[in-house]
């Protein structure tokens, strides 16, 4: 019979007291907020809030405490001999893995230990009680070794709110999570029928091995929990961004709508006028618009003559304003025209394909055969893989000793064994002749930029974020936003989506900032300010029609919103602040009639209702050509007024929420309206709603020309670059539609 074990933590202060019982093969975890019991077949029994005596553990679930995933003998220790590992045929053998769930759990002289059914595979952990967590940490393991670790698992019956990121169930009363005390543990949780699984996993490689992942069972009243994650974060030196030991996340600067626009230093004036006229306070400053070479992190000397002193003066000159700039940057990435890579590739760029050399090549040889087989290289009509971001050209190419090679295709047909149509010394590397049996590597690509992705497990990300720093340091940004980081190493994605921007973080003095970046992970959840963004509806559609969809399928503007309100929400699950953006400023096009003033309010009410901040992703070549630009704005700076405000009430929030539903804020208050036709067509557009019996309309032409609108025995009404509004009074809407079906129209030529 095993052990049953008492671990209490009974005040910061007393520190812990150990009191083993012996009891029923059980074994307890417990400190002042609750009392969790572990059977000794490593299935959780319990798991209780010791003030109010609530049962959290998952009625009718088995859920076991771990789980380890076992790959073939081929597959462990590949690599260990720091050749480089192709990432398609080690993805394909960790498919070949099985899983192994906990059957045995004991626990002694304070470690727990866990068994495996069906191999030889122990876990061993160090247990700590404190004060507001239970921590877990590995300390060895024995037999053979996992590849992937479910370290800590666990059902909960809380289903109100389910953090999938965060990794943790809670309701308004009570909260239970499994939080990461280290960035190689990735807390998650998934909602199921009547239950959440909280559960944390780590590996054994690339990266940290699985000894010294950590992860603490979390559980606290939801009043309290943010408090508690606060100082979690803190007694662990998790990455975190604070402001005198309050959260970003918790702060006013997280609620703060922002432009996201590329612009230089003689267009500070224009950026100043645009904040102005939106009442939007804050502008996200565009990679390519300051950095011509991220790597390096050379200058766009366009923009900015003075380099770094230009970029200085910017910011400067903005936050004078009373305008908050902050930084896009691609911080896992190095541009192919950066000195990383030429003359002389970087070795500590990440590769994700490998082969070989079956023979001698010269330096101007346009056939090079390979020892394997090439069909899943980017370039072969056969891969797997049919689109590859920014085309695929971008990712033709090989790196033989120190040359950077482009090939036009892989063949012949059925054999796939070769890189045809070689063009040699690419990027400025210089041709040369290759032995036969030399490597030639593939490093990953990113294609917006066209670059290439780090090895974070080199000293290059240390170098290229300490240069980062010193620009975002010296120039005063108060935001930074990391893209790109969908590229790292996907064999280990959230640990290395995490790595470079806690490493960029921890160089960049300033605090509070507004971090944000393209993932946010659990590892970054403490640092992180806010997330949720989408990319624009223009880009969306033009998806959509490379994807091949019908017209009547394509995706609308309040389509596209709703989906960033679903976003949104989904952060909001995670206690995170959450954001409506990137959304654009578009002018009549090819496929669209240009942003439309109904569908700017509609994105407004939603900003409104959630207290959610916008975000404008465009440029000012595109608002300059928008007619309705003025007037857009004009409706974008009456909420972001109103929502500052707080004086919208709880009810008119909660009906500026219905989705579908357009409202027209009007005299302070929110008229839901509908479109109407106008005679002569699609030209001059319309909404209309019911007033206290009066009907409200908005009127506009949709490339703002000037013109009038007569209908009925009212005065013509003027067509602009804003809308007009009408009241009828004693008028219904239906009423209103009638006269507007009969309208004269006239426009200025």
């Amino acid at each position: 019979m095993i052990a049953k074990i008492h671990l209490i933590a009974l005040s910061v202060c007393i520190g812990l007291l150990a009191a083993p019982l012996v009891r029923g093969g059980e074994i307890v975890f417990e400190n002042a907020r609750v009392r969790a019991v572990l059977g000794e077949d490593a299935a959780w029994r319990s798991v209780t809030d010791k003030k109010s005596g609530t049962e959290y553990c998952a009625a009718n679930q088995r859920a076991v405490f771990a789980s380890a995933r076992i790959a073939p003998l081929e597959v462990r220790g590949a690599g260990a001999d720091g050749s480089v590992i192709d990432q398609q045929a080690a993805m394909a053998m960790v498919s070949k893995t099985k899983t192994h769930d906990a059957n045995r759990a004991e626990f002694a002289d304070g470690k727990l230990t866990i068994g495996f059914a069906s191999c030889d595979t122990r876990v061993t952990y160090s247990v700590k009680s404190e004060a507001d967590w239970i921590l877990f940490t590995i300390t060895g393991v024995n037999g053979t070794r996992p590849t992937e670790l479910t370290l800590a698992r666990i059902g909960i019956a809380i289903t109100n709110h389910v953090g999938t990121r965060l990794g943790m169930a809670w309701s308004d009363s009570f909260a239970v999570g499994l939080e990461g005390a280290n960035m190689q543990t990735r807390g998650q949780a998934v909602a199921r029928k009547d239950f959440a699984e909280l559960f944390a996993t780590t590996q054994d490689e690339p990266g940290p091995k699985l000894e010294g992942a950590a992860v603490a069972l979390v559980a606290a009243p939801t009043a309290e929990i943010d408090s508690v994650l606060q100082k979690f974060s803190a007694a662990f030196n998790l990455p975190r961004n604070e402001e005198n030991g309050t959260p970003a996340k918790r702060l006013q600067i997280a609620k703060q709508s922002y432009w996201f626009l590329s612009f230089g230093e003689k267009d500070a004036d224009k950026a100043i006028d645009y904040c102005s006229r939106s009442g939007i306070h804050q502008i996200l400053l565009n990679s390519g618009s300051w950095c011509s070479m991220p790597g390096h992190y050379v200058f766009n000397m366009v923009n900015y003559p003075d380099g770094v002193e230009s970029l200085k003066r910017t910011v400067a000159k903005l936050n004078a304003a009373g305008i908050g700039v902050g930084m896009h940057c691609f911080a896992s990435k190095i541009s192919k025209t950066d000195e990383y890579v030429s003359p002389v590739p970087d070795r500590r760029l990440w590769s994700d394909r490998a082969t070989a050399l079956a023979s001698d090549v010269t330096a101007s040889s346009t056939t090079i055969r390979a020892t394997t087989d090439l069909r899943e290289w980017p370039g072969s009509p056969i891969a797997k893989q049919t689109v590859w971001e920014g085309g695929v050209t971008k990712h033709q190419e090989v790196i033989v000793d120190d040359e950077i090679i482009f090939y036009d295709h892989i063949g012949p047909a059925g054999k796939w064994d070769s890189f045809l149509g070689c063009k040699r010394g690419a990027w400025k590397t210089r041709p040369a002749a290759h032995k036969a049996g030399t490597e030639g590597r593939h490093n990953g690509v990113d294609g917006c930029i066209n670059g290439y992705i780090i090895d974070q497990e080199t000293s290059l990300l240390d170098e290229t974020t300490t240069r980062l720093a010193e620009i975002f340091n010296s120039c005063g940004f108060n935001m930074v936003y990391f893209d790109g980081g969908e590229d790292v190493d996907r064999r280990r994605f959230d640990y290395y989506v995490s790595k470079f921007q806690a490493v960029a973080m921890s160089k960049f003095t300033k605090r509070p900032i507004v971090h944000a970046g393209t993932i946010m992970t659990h590892s970054l959840w403490h640092s992180f300010a806010r997330s949720g963004t989408v990319d624009t509806y223009l880009n969306t559609l033009n998806g959509a029609i490379a994807a091949g969809e019908k017209v009547g399928e394509w995706p609308t503007v309040r389509d596209h919103i709703e989906t960033s309100v679903r976003y949104m929400l989904s952060v909001g699950e995670d206690r995170m602040p959450g954001e409506l953006g990137w959304f654009g400023i578009w002018s009549k096009g090819k496929n669209t009639d240009g942003l439309q003033f109904d569908e700017m309010e509609y994105l407004m009410c939603k900003s409104l209702a959630y207290d959610a901040p916008i975000s404008l992703e465009t440029s000012f070549s595109q608002m300059e050509k928008h007619p309705l630009t003025p007037g857009l704005l004009e409706i974008v700076r009456a909420y972001e007024e109103l929502r500052a405000s707080g004086k919208v009430s709880a009810a008119t929030r909660e009906k500026l929420r219905e989705p579908k539903k357009d409202f027209l804020l009007h005299d302070g208050d929110f008229i839901e309206v509908t479109p109407a036709d106008i005679a002569g067509g699609r030209e001059v557009r319309a909404m209309i709603g019911d007033h206290n019996g009066d009907a409200v309309i908005a009127l506009w032409h949709f490339t703002g020309k000037e013109g009038t609108v007569k209908f009925g025995n009212e005065p013509p009404v003027n067509l602009g670059l804003s809308r007009s509004i009408v009241t009828l009074p004693k008028t219904s809407a239906q009423k209103a539609r009638e006269l507007l079906a009969k309208a004269i129209v006239e426009l200025k030529p």
